[in-house]
């Protein structure tokens, strides 16, 4: 309902891969515009849907459902350990049109910045796609390799998906600081944190850390899913020197956040380096 006067009170629902979005509440006639996102639970059948809906504003007469094509899952050739010799690549599909993706360091820069958790389960699919299918056992196969070779121990992550938003996934915080210090070491690491979010400036640090000594002077992944908050990163301290970091804060009631206690805690730290 729209209203004279009082406050704008919105509320919104939407069914799992519904495409329709039930609004109720109020809106005030002289409210400035909100914008409310949501989740996409079909990416693949949504782009299919959409581009229908856009030939259709066009005049293109478009007949038939509107489906949507996904890779099939095959266990004997999926799982890397269970497969005797590389699988066959199947034959290249002929496009209607294709989107070229951008450079994978500008999508990673995209990924750090803003937290883009759909791109991040591509890319754990991409990477497995170098030497076996694409499947997720693939991807976490290479990750696994990359922790190797940085010298963190097994023991120290296990991984479920690629986004990080599965409760299954874990890590240490002194295996991250490992993988963190060996990254600086290596060619690409300056590139690799200058992906990261800045403390007070940009991405998902732009509202954290103004006004303190770590403003403009931390760069760090943010992690926040259901009673968890984690940050980790670089930071500068007080005497110039880079320090590397991981602070995690699990089982956080649902009333609180442990971000304040993390960012408090590395200002400290900051200050006294």
């Amino acid at each position: 309902m729209t209203v004279a006067g009082g406050k704008t009170d919105i509320d919104f629902d939407r069914l799992p891969f519904d495409r329709t979005i039930r609004f109720t509440g109020t809106i005030a006639a002289d409210a400035t515009p909100q914008t409310i996102r949501f989740g996409i639970d079909d990416p693949a059948h949504y782009a299919a849907w959409r581009l229908a809906a856009m030939l259709r504003e066009r005049g293109v007469k478009v007949s038939g459902t509107i489906t949507s094509r996904y890779r099939t899952l095959d266990p004997a050739t999926d799982d890397p350990a269970k497969r005797a010799a590389p699988p066959p690549r199947p034959p290249a599909p002929v496009w209607l049109a294709a989107l070229t993706p951008p450079p994978l360091a500008e999508d990673v820069h995209t990924i750090n910045k803003v937290s883009q958790n759909l791109h991040t389960e591509l890319l754990l699919r991409r990477t497995g796609l170098v030497e076996g299918t694409g499947s997720v056992a693939d991807g976490q196969k290479r990750v696994a390799a990359l922790f190797a070779a940085a010298g963190v121990p097994r023991t120290a992550f296990d991984f479920s998906d690629g986004s990080g938003m599965s409760t299954y996934n874990r890590i240490a915080p002194r295996g991250m600081v490992t993988l963190l210090d060996w990254i600086a070491r290596q060619p690409w690491g300056a590139a690799w944190r200058e992906t990261l979010p800045v403390g007070g400036v940009d991405g998902t640090l732009s509202r954290r850390f103004k006004g303190t000594a770590l403003e403009g002077r931390i760069f760090a992944k943010t992690g926040t899913i259901n009673a968890t908050n984690a940050l980790a990163g670089y930071m500068i301290g007080k005497s110039g020197k880079l320090l590397t970091f991981a602070a995690y804060a699990n089982d956080v009631p649902g009333d609180a956040s442990g971000t304040p206690m993390i960012d408090a805690a590395l200002v400290a730290v900051a200050e006294a380096n």
